[in-house]
């Protein structure tokens, strides 16, 4: 019989909370599984669980650097969410990303984790034959490489930590594999944005769009860099073509008008 499998994903971007802005994207799948006759939970090789997981961080790195992104460092906390989650799976061989009932990120801060980006991937592989400890890695990373989801959380680029977690189900035999990759709340992207003028000016970022009334400050926490396009709230008022910024961290942005009523926009 072929090994089977079976993975799924889980992207969630926290921006943390602004007067302005917040972004949350899900997708998630979900499968219960009714184990079939017998119990090929006690046939074939076992794999060395912490190698696996080993193995699973050094083939997302050596994917990472292929595509000319630097490495992930692994965190004790997102992996000790990632190991209680897959061990959960494991027991009651359901495959979900709420198959406990929490969303990824309620696991993630329940372990001690401060993240701003959290994303999970999840798989599972059976075969009567059993696996090879670097066999059973290389599908686990193969199967999300393949899948465009799976994929696009691996690559993401503002990512910083990864934590890893692989159980066995003892009724089935499958190896559940939870991987989970975070950006820390310390690594958040905190600018202002200084309307001085004496008109509302229009603020859009990330599709959505805003007003700052006249004199006054909006501070913004962004997990990502944005890019962010002010505009004149009413252009009779102001006569201005959009400008658009690339906030930095730390820095401070003046609105002002000069003589001729266009919009400049400074970094102080």
């Amino acid at each position: 019989m072929l090994p089977r499998s079976c993975c799924g994903w889980l992207l969630v971007v926290f921006l943390v909370p602004n007067p302005l802005f917040g972004q949350s994207r899900t997708e998630r799948n979900s499968e219960s599984v009714e184990s079939p006759p017998g119990n090929s939970a006690e046939a074939g090789k076992a794999p060395d669980l912490d190698k696996v997981k080993e193995q699973v961080v050094r083939l997302t790195n050596a994917f990472r650097a292929e595509n000319k992104l630097g490495p992930l460092k692994v965190n004790a906390e997102l992996g000790k969410a990632a190991q209680s989650f897959a061990e959960h799976m494991a027991r009651t061989d359901k495959f979900s990303h709420t198959a406990d009932g929490k969303e990824p990120w309620e696991r993630v801060a329940a372990a001690g984790c401060a993240y701003c980006i959290v994303l999970e991937n999840i798989a599972y592989e059976e075969s009567p034959e059993g696996f090879a400890t670097e066999d059973l890695a290389r599908r686990f990373v193969q199967g999300w490489k393949d899948s465009p989801p799976h994929r696009k959380n691996m690559l993401d680029p503002d990512i910083e930590d990864i934590g890893v977690g692989v159980a066995r189900s003892s009724q089935t035999g499958r190896y559940y594999a939870v991987q989970n990759f975070g950006r820390p709340k310390s690594k958040a992207i905190t600018f202002k944005l200084a309307n001085l003028t004496d008109a509302a000016v229009k603020v859009t970022m990330e599709g959505q769009t805003s007003s700052i009334s006249p004199r006054h400050t909006i501070t913004y926490e962004r997990c990502r860099s944005a890019e962010l396009k002010v505009e004149p709230a009413d252009t009779a008022k102001l006569k201005v073509q959009p400008k658009v910024l690339h906030p930095k961290s730390g820095s401070r942005y003046v609105i002002r008008k000069d003589q001729t009523g266009s919009l400049s926009v400074e970094r102080e």
